[in-house]
C-alpha cells in the first residue's frame, strides 16, 4: 500500500493509494511490511514529529520517502535521514515535480546511491547488481578471431509492480536498526542510574566496542561526570554538551560512549524536543540508553523508545501513595507493549507479584561490587552476576540485540 502524506490528492495518479491529509492522521496510521509512506514536510511540518513518524514506520517495516522544502535541505538532515534507513528523499522550491516522485516510488535508492550521506559501516554492505558474463563463439569461418569473446551484460530492469513492492533497504542490506532504551523511576532511590549502567554493560558484552551510548537526561540532578571521574579524562571547560551546541561530544569509558551533562549543570528549560532531535541525529550506534531518573520525560521521547524500563525498588512505603500508582497506571496504559517493569533490590520478603504482573526482579547486588565500581569510576563488573541478571538480560537486552550480518 502507498500512503501519501502530501498536500494534494494524488490518488488518481497512484491507484490503490491512501491520502493522509493532516499530521494527526499520519501519526495515528499504522504501517506494515511492504508499505510505502511518502512523507512531506508540508503535511507534517515539525521536525520532531517527522522523526517520530519515520522511526515508527521503519520499525513497522515500511519504506519511507521524504519530500521537503529547499529551505530545509542540508547535508546534516540528509545524513540523519540515511541513519534512519531513509535513502529516498527530494527537496523542492516553489514547484513539486511529480516525475521525481514517480522515480522515487518506483526506483528505491540504495546506500550506494547516497553514500555521501551514509556512514561507511552501512553502505559498504550494499552490493551492485552482479554482472552477467556471456561467452559468444565467433563463426568458424573467421579463424583469426576464433577466440571466445566475453561481453558484460547487465540484468534487464523490470518495472516494479504495486502488488509486490521492493523490500525495505534494511532487509536487503542488513542495515542495523538502532535501538533506544529509556530508563525511568517513579520514586526516589529506586536505582534508575544503577540499572542503566548495568544494562549498558550487558549490551556492551554482546556488541563491539563503542556500540552503546549512555545519555544523561537534562531533567534530573547530574551524576555521570562525577561518578566516572571524567575530569581526569577531559578538562571540564573544554567539554561541549548537546544542550549547549545541539551536537555535543561523547567520552568513551570501558567501551561505552558516555554523554554526561556539563559539570555544574542546572536545568532551566524543557529540552524535550531538542533532546529527541539530538538522539535521532546521533543514533548511529546499535543501542542508546537514556537515564531520566525519577522525572517523567516527555511523551515525545517515550513515544520513540523501543523499550521503556520502569524501575521500582522494593520499598513498601511508596506503594500507598496514590499519585505514584496513578503515574504507573498511566505509563502502562500508554506504553504497556514496550514497557518492562523492574523490581530493583528484590528480597524474598517482598510481596509484589499481585501488584506488578510479569515484572523483572533484580536482587540487592553485592555492595562490595557496586562500591568498588563507584570508587573506581567504572561501570559495575557484571561478569560474576550472570545468574542474578539473567532475567534482566533476557527481557531487555537479548530482544534488542541487532541481527548479526551474515548470520
Amino acid at each position: 500500500m502507498l500512503y501519501l502524506a502530501f498536500p494534494a490528492d494524488l490518488r488518481e495518479r497512484y491507484a490503490e493509494s491512501t491520502w493522509l491529509v493532516y499530521d494527526k492522521q499520519v501519526l495515528e496510521t499504522t504501517f506494515g511490511p511492504g508499505d510505502i509512506l511518502l512523507l512531506s514536510a508540508w503535511v507534517v511540518p515539525r521536525r520532531a514529529e517527522q522523526l517520530q513518524i519515520i522511526h515508527r514506520a521503519r520499525q513497522e517495516g515500511a519504506r519511507v520517502i521524504f519530500v521537503g522544502s529547499k529551505e530545509d535541505e542540508t547535508d546534516e538532515w540528509k545524513r540523519q535521514l540515511c541513519s534512519l534507513g531513509v535513502y529516498d528523499f527530494a527537496f523542492f522550491g516553489d514547484e513539486v515535480v511529480l516525475g521525481v516522485l514517480d522515480d522515487l516510488i518506483e526506483h528505491p535508492r540504495t546506500p550506494l546511491d547516497v553514500r555521501a550521506y551514509v556512514d561507511e559501516t552501512v553502505w559498504h554492505l550494499a552490493r551492485e547488481d552482479p554482472v552477467v558474463v556471456e561467452t559468444i563463439e565467433k563463426p568458424k569461418a573467421a579463424p583469426e578471431t576464433s577466440e571466445p569473446e566475453t561481453v558484460s551484460v547487465r540484468p534487464r530492469w523490470r518495472r516494479p509492480r504495486w502488488g509486490k513492492p521492493s523490500p525495505p533497504p534494511t532487509e536487503r542490506f542488513q542495515v542495523v536498526q538502532p535501538r533506544l532504551v529509556v530508563v525511568l523511576g517513579l520514586w526516589p532511590r529506586a536505582g534508575v542510574t544503577t540499572i542503566t549502567y548495568l544494562l549498558a554493560k550487558l549490551f556492551a558484552k554482546q556488541l563491539p566496542a563503542r556500540s552503546v551510548a549512555c545519555v544523561e537526561h537534562p531533567n534530573p540532578w547530574p551524576r555521570m561526570w562525577d561518578y566516572f571521574q571524567l575530569d581526569v579524562r577531559m578538562p571540564a571547560e573544554t567539554y561541549r554538551h548537546w544542550t549547549v551546541d545541539g551536537v555535543g561530544q561523547e567520552i568513551e569509558v570501558d567501551g561505552v560512549d558516555l554523554v554526561p551533562l556539563p559539570p555544574g549543570w542546572v536545568n532551566a528549560i524543557d529540552h524535550g524536543q531538542s533532546m529527541v532531535q539530538y538522539i535521532f541525529r546521533q543514533m548511529r550506534k546499535p543501542v542508546t540508553l537514556v537515564d531520566v531518573g525519577t522525572q517523567t520525560p516527555s511523551d515525545m521521547l517515550l513515544g520513540v523508545a523501543d523499550r521503556i524500563v520502569c524501575v521500582l525498588d522494593c520499598d513498601p512505603t511508596f506503594l500507598s501513595i496514590a499519585e505514584l500508582g496513578n503515574q504507573y497506571r498511566t505509563l502502562t496504559a500508554k506504553y504497556g507493549e514496550s514497557m518492562v517493569t523492574v523490581l530493583n533490590k528484590w528480597t524474598r520478603y517482598a510481596h509484589y507479584e499481585d501488584l506488578f504482573e510479569d515484572a523483572v526482579k533484580v536482587p540487592y547486588l553485592d555492595p562490595h561490587v557496586m562500591q568498588h565500581a563507584l570508587w573506581a569510576g567504572q561501570f559495575p563488573d557484571v561478569s560474576a552476576l550472570t545468574s542474578e541478571l539473567h532475567e534482566l538480560t533476557e527481557r531487555v537486552v537479548t530482544p534488542l540485540l541487532p541481527a548479526r550480518v551474515g548470520g
